[in-house]
């Protein structure tokens, strides 16, 4: 990595930018690089056996002796969900977080057996953070979880704003406001440029507050005649204490139903972010000896996924709660962008087992923690940088932020849509995209074993589209004929009870291929199986129009 001239700064964008979720960015002045967020998202509906996507770090890995921390802004798994996979790759980087998102990171640090080898330090809203050339600055907003910062980065090249996630909500739930004064005060001293989170900028005006979620849920769970479901993020705790809150007005128990949401319910309480009345939680194996009309339950799979707490109610797979005709379950989220698909499906499932499913298009059980464009001008306003550059957020909400920075009279060339692995270099009197680095995705499984090649990703792909035949056939090790076989096995292919002509012609073109051998000549078992997997691959394509994937497996007798 070469060494930046004095007054110089780099920004790359590592994950966060064409995409929603796995924010991570990396700030370079000199010989040394800051990193901010270390996030993951969900995978898409094409990534088969994919639990996870997370950056991919290789530029920093090479680089591992110049990055000096990982600087997080909230806790969000979108923004700390990456920490366990990819700190031990790291070398033992400092981790600067916030209390909460800390602690919920200590959970999946603890599930991959590496807490004990992380540094991780705690910092408030009045802290300052001095780290190698930088010095970090905390900014308190406003956003869905609480201890949610912005970031003054302040270094030799100038000061850069990182928003965060951001809103501006002027009721919140644990009563802490935007520090605006904070931002401006910092603002007035010059700034080099923005980060801005983008999610929300389509939206006019100003987002509602998170006052009107706990005002439906007051009403939902009055009039409830069974039990209430509520399924959000494990991390929203501000949707766990509204909860909370109208349980306790109406007489009812809480349960938290689900590992990750019990876990972060339990740290939530005990470091004083959730607010619990004595006698009102229930555990949640004990939920079964609560009358339906006295229990709210909170659980997992807003989203769709396969393995959360919603999704194995809807399958009626779930050790603890079956689905029951008066059941009021509350979809306290909305879709995140190419989940929409999975979420219907778990709706459609939990109404046809008689629930009432409310939704944020049926009453307003869901407020984005991101702000709308009116707020994402204020901020440009009051910040007023030499640079916007946008990021958490895909590429028309890239476009539309530099869009609305040109209306408000910023320079085309001072702002930018940027890609995962630019490098945009940043100085007093020019910005632009001077390099890109190795970058992209690692896709991640549960199993632990790594990450997942994107051939094995491809083959599952072509698996899931046209099946896959295996061919059994067993040679003479002395004379080369054949002795076992040809046997054909199809799986998501064809029905092989149907399809007796195009096996039949497929056993005859592998007995042809051996006749065409001369008595007593060698082969090379490899390439005699890529030979055959060939052959019967144009076969299929010619007779179906679609390639399964070919496993041919020749043993000598």
């Amino acid at each position: 990595m070469e060494t930046l001239p004095e007054g110089t700064l780099r920004f790359i964008p590592l994950g966060g930018v064409g995409e929603i979720g796995k924010n991570m960015y990396a700030y370079q002045v000199r010989d040394q690089i800051l990193v901010v967020d270390c996030g993951l998202k969900f995978p898409d509906d094409d990534m088969f056996g994919v639990d996870v996507v997370v950056p991919d770090v290789r530029w920093l890995i090479e680089n591992k002796d110049a990055v000096q921390a990982i600087v997080l802004t909230h806790g969000h798994e979108d923004h700390i969900g990456g920490l366990a996979h990819i700190l031990p790759q790291l070398d033992n980087v400092p981790v600067y977080g916030p209390k909460l998102a800390l602690g919920l990171a200590k959970g999946r640090l603890s599930e991959r057996k590496i807490l004990g080898q992380v540094t991780l330090r705690e910092f408030g809203p009045d802290d300052i953070l001095s780290i190698g050339h930088f010095t970090v600055e905390p900014i308190r907003v406003s956003h869905s979880i609480p201890d949610s910062f912005a970031l003054a980065i302040r270094t030799p090249a100038g000061t850069m704003i990182h928003t965060g996630d951001f809103k501006f909500d002027q009721t919140p739930v644990d009563g802490l406001l935007f520090d605006v004064a904070k931002l401006a005060r910092i603002s007035e001293e010059g700034v080099l440029g923005l980060v801005s989170d983008t999610t929300n900028v389509e939206r006019p005006g100003f987002v509602p507050s998170e006052q009107i979620v706990g005002q439906t849920f007051d009403r939902i769970i009055r009039e409830a005649p069974g039990r209430v479901i509520i399924a959000s993020f494990a991390s929203q705790i501000h949707r766990m204490q509204m909860a909370v809150n109208s349980a306790q007005k109406f007489g009812r128990k809480v349960a938290a139903v689900g590992r990750s949401i019990q876990t972060n319910f339990e740290f939530a309480s005990t470091a004083g972010y959730l607010q619990v009345p004595e006698g009102i939680r229930v555990r949640a194996e004990d939920t079964g000896s609560v009358r339906a009309a006295e229990l709210v339950i909170l659980t997992t799979g807003s989203q769709g996924e396969p393995l959360a707490g919603l999704s194995r109610m809807a399958n009626d797979d779930h050790r603890q709660v079956r689905i029951q005709e008066n059941d009021t379950i509350i979809l306290s989220a909305s879709p995140i962008p190419g989940n929409e698909d999975a979420v219907w499906r778990v709706v459609n499932r939990l109404i046809e087992r008689g629930a009432n499913v409310i939704y944020d298009t049926i009453m307003p059980v869901h407020v984005s923690g991101h702000g709308y464009s009116e707020e994402l001008k204020l901020v440009l306003n009051i910040v007023n940088p030499r640079y916007a550059i946008p990021v958490h957020g895909e590429a028309r909400m890239l476009r539309r932020y530099n869009i609305i920075a040109q209306e408000m009279g910023w320079r085309k060339e001072d702002t930018f849509h940027l890609s995962i692995g630019d490098v945009l270099e940043l100085n007093e009197t020019e910005g632009k995209v001077v390099d890109r680095i190795p970058s992209g995705a690692v896709l991640v499984d549960s199993s632990g074993s790594g990450a997942i090649h994107e051939v094995v990703l491809r083959d599952r792909q072509h698996l899931a589209e046209d099946g896959f035949v295996v061919l059994v056939v067993g040679l003479n090790r002395e004379t080369g004929e054949i002795v076992s076989g040809p046997e054909i096995l199809s799986r998501g292919f064809v029905y092989m009870d149907h399809s007796e002509d195009l096996i039949n012609d497929a056993v005859a073109s592998v007995r042809e291929y051996f006749e065409g051998f001369p008595a007593g000549s060698s082969r090379e078992i490899d390439a005699v199986q890529g030979d055959l997997r060939q052959s019967l691959k144009k076969l299929f394509e010619r007779r179906t129009g679609r390639r399964p994937l070919v496993l041919p497996l020749v043993m000598e007798l």
